[in-house]
């Protein structure tokens, strides 16, 4: 298990893609690039709180050279950590690529039998096609089950959605180490590009801001607004211009 560090969110900790649906022992390494990933987004963020805290306890830079020393720290290294959530969900959809057309192989072969036309004709003019396959699924009836699900979901009166469940069930009865491999990427994947925009925000929580207090009489000490690092940089920039003006 990955050292917890109390300043970055629980959500980009890289120990969560273990609890996933279908992750165990066996299919752990599978989902190593996302777990890779985290790992580096994670211990970036926590290196910019260790970055933030020495800037601002070094004693020959203002506040705002702080502020900005980290923010130019964080945005230098924030594209690594970014390439490689994305190279982690391509890599794993070039996986999940592959292993669906695995398990969809068989099935469409099946599904061009002569026989299979004549199922799914059935199955269209029935009134009970939910019923009939869970009843081919519980009998274990691969001919109507590869003829109905190796085709086009219009074929057979199936919605699609209906079609995918089926499916899926299919091949957890057929092929369930695959199934469960393919269940484990698809998780790890989803979880990558749902919680990898995480990085940006908790980069720029992590840098922070300069808070301004005010001093008028009556509300001292009460914080008024907060200086951000684009502010301090856009008064670096305009000071730097009139500089190289006059050099």
């Amino acid at each position: 298990m990955a050292d917890l560090d109390v300043n970055v969110a629980p959500d980009l900790h890289p120990d969560t893609f273990l609890n996933l649906d279908g992750v165990d022992s066996e299919t752990a390494p599978l989902i190593a690039p996302a777990v890779e990933a985290f790992e580096s987004a994670y211990s970036y963020i926590g290196g910019i709180h260790q970055f933030r805290k020495a800037a601002f306890s070094d004693p020959t830079l203002t506040p705002e050279g702080a502020l900005l020393k980290t923010d130019d720290h964080a945005q230098a290294k924030l594209s690594a950590v970014t390439r490689k959530i994305d190279g982690a969900v391509a890599q794993l959809t070039k996986s999940i690529t592959s292993l669906e057309a695995d398990l969809s192989a068989s099935v469409k072969e099946q599904a061009g039998r002569m026989v299979s036309g004549e199922v799914r004709a059935l199955m269209q003019k029935s009134n009970d096609r939910v019923g009939l396959m869970e009843k081919a699924l519980a009998e274990g009836d691969d001919e109507v089950l590869s003829a109905v699900l190796g085709a086009p979901p219009m074929l057979s009166g199936l919605s699609k959605e209906l079609h995918a469940a089926f499916l899926l069930k299919f091949n957890q009865l057929r092929k369930p180490e695959t199934t469960k491999r393919l269940k484990a990427m698809v998780a790890a994947r989803t979880r990558l590009e749902q919680q990898g925009g995480l990085v940006l925000n908790e980069m720029m929580k992590a840098v922070g801001t300069i808070p301004v207090v005010s001093d008028k009489e009556g509300s001292k000490g009460r914080i008024i607004r907060h200086i951000t690092p684009t502010e301090v940089r856009a008064k670096r920039d305009a000071s730097a211009a009139i500089y190289a003006k006059h050099g």
